[in-house]
């Protein structure tokens, strides 16, 4: 017996549909992170598909760091959500969460940068930043902000998911 017995359609709406979320999130934060400092993108990145226009090299950049996080998290999702003989959670209620996630997300990553460039300190260790110019120090912060409070809340999103599925699966067994 497979682990998931699923139709395409559900798997592909949420895989597909948290990383489209996660996708949209990133092109939106990179392509304000890429007007604080063009380096963090353009001397401390590599070069990206010989893309020299920002605004594009945001957008490619944004989909490079989607795909991993965004894929993975929406596979997650799919099998904590919808695997084994607990009540299944549908797609649109997984996908109505994510933005909230990402808010938080973002919010963390705003007020830290809005921090560093208020007291025009860094945040974190001196040794996580490629340089200590202030545009530097506000982007650098952010991302790794970011990432962290990314990967707390994507943690506590599974979570729930295994606990709201429990909870639903305790109310129907106690009917």
């Amino acid at each position: 017996m497979p682990l998931l017995r699923e139709k395409r359609s559900v798997t592909y709406a949420i895989v597909f549909g948290i990383w489209a979320e996660v996708f949209l999130y990133c092109v939106l934060h990179d392509q304000y992170l890429i007007r604080i400092s063009p380096e963090h993108f353009t001397v401390y990145h590599p070069p990206l598909w010989g893309i020299t226009d920002l605004t594009l090299l945001a957008v490619a950049w944004a989909f490079r760091a989607s795909v991993g996080p965004g894929l993975g998290l929406g596979l997650i999702a799919l099998f904590l959500a919808r695997a084994g003989d607990w009540p299944k959670i549908a797609p649109p209620r997984l996908l109505k969460i994510v933005p909230w996630l990402i808010l938080v997300t973002e919010a963390a990553g705003l007020a830290v940068g809005a921090w560093v460039w208020k007291t025009e300190q860094p945040l974190f260790p001196e040794i996580v930043y490629p340089e200590l110019t202030l545009p530097l120090l506000i982007s650098q912060s952010i991302q790794l902000t970011c990432y962290g409070v990314g990967a707390l809340v994507s943690l506590a999103f599974l979570g729930w998911i295994v606990r709201e599925r429990r909870r639903v699966s305790r109310i129907q067994v106690s009917s």
